[in-house]
């Protein structure tokens, strides 16, 4: 089973896989496990439509063993991959969109569906391997990474295999009405974990799909989806406002962990994480002006705890250092 409390995901968080189950009339989980790191699964979901259409929202990451999962848990609902009707991402990174392509060359033409602003970052995301590790060197001394850490963060830029050209064949609008015959799902575009991420408002189940964007136990990274022009800590708290009144859904269904009631609560206390943040870097500033990013990251509090960062996870840490910085001496 899924679990449904923070005990109950703290006992399962030892990379055991849990099973599909329904958690609406109409829609399925789908467990995808991922390479080793900081959670043990993505959650995806398998949707009917009122013609017995399935729609996948989030297929997984994308390996032989997981499209086998993906076959198993279609065929328990009597389909099969040439039942798909469409194939929904709610982000591009690879643990929720790594099939999505293999899925799209086995259904009969279903399309995938990404919003417009995540489809023109995964776009840009898509550059050499050379000039991504020479943007990460430069970006590594400008932010004052001690010699002997700038091998690790040289590591994640040239993790170009996670990362590929994709063209989704759908890309859809803020509050656009999704196309899923007897059922009134919206996109709801969300920024900020990456530029063009999508929440779906299920309101024939009364479901809120929410990707990474709040998950029940964990802090999703920011700013993941390549530079924007706006900050993207801003982007992301202005987001969280926007599914506050979903909060008397009856489920809201993240991309990790379980299915959770109190969205509400969740998204003021993930506010408040970041503002807390923001207060911890601006005191660093206001001792030390002329700090750089290293020296302030290290001086703050994480929740992993600063030595215990190392490659991706210190990456995006000192990436949201460099954030809330320009968010501080941004205009306002």
């Amino acid at each position: 089973m899924i679990p449904t409390s923070p005990a109950e995901f703290a006992a399962s968080n030892d990379r055991r896989l849990p099973v599909t189950e329904q958690v609406g009339e109409y829609t399925w989980t789908l467990p995808q496990p991922v390479p080793a790191g900081t959670v043990p699964y993505t959650l995806g979901y398998l949707m009917k439509d009122s013609r017995s259409g399935i729609h996948v929202i989030d297929p997984g990451w994308g390996s032989d063993e997981n499209w086998a999962r993906l076959e198993e848990a279609l065929a328990r609902l009597g389909a099969q991959p040439g039942d798909v009707a469409s194939i929904i991402i709610t982000h591009l990174h690879p643990d929720h969109l790594g099939l999505a392509e293999r899925l799209r060359e086995q259904s009969t033409g279903a399309p995938v569906v990404m919003h417009r602003a995540e489809q023109a970052a995964a776009d840009a995301l898509v550059a050499s391997v050379s000039d991504r590790v020479q943007t990460q060197l430069q970006l590594s001394e400008e932010w004052g990474v001690p010699a002997d850490r700038r091998p690790e963060l040289e590591r994640v830029a040239r993790r170009s295999d996670t990362l590929k050209p994709f063209t989704a064949d759908l890309l859809v609008e803020h509050d656009e009405e999704l196309d899923i015959p007897g059922r009134r799902i919206r996109a709801r575009h969300t920024p900020g974990h990456t530029p063009g991420h999508l929440c779906l408002d299920d309101r024939s189940q009364r479901h809120l799909f929410t990707g990474d964007h709040v998950l029940p136990t964990v802090f999703p990274g920011i700013g993941l989806g390549g530079p924007t022009a706006t900050n993207p800590i801003d982007d992301y708290l202005n987001s969280l406002d926007a599914v506050l009144d979903y909060d008397d859904y009856d489920d809201t269904l993240p991309g990790h962990g379980y299915r959770f009631r109190g969205l509400a609560e969740r998204c003021r206390d993930m506010r408040a994480h970041h503002l807390r943040r923001a207060s911890q870097v601006e005191t660093a500033l206001d001792a030390h002006p002329d700090a750089g990013i290293w020296a302030v990251a290290s001086s703050i509090t994480w929740s992993a705890g600063w030595a215990k960062l190392h490659d991706f996870l210190l990456f995006s840490a000192l990436a949201q250092t460099a954030m809330h910085v320009d968010r501080l001496r941004r205009p306002r």
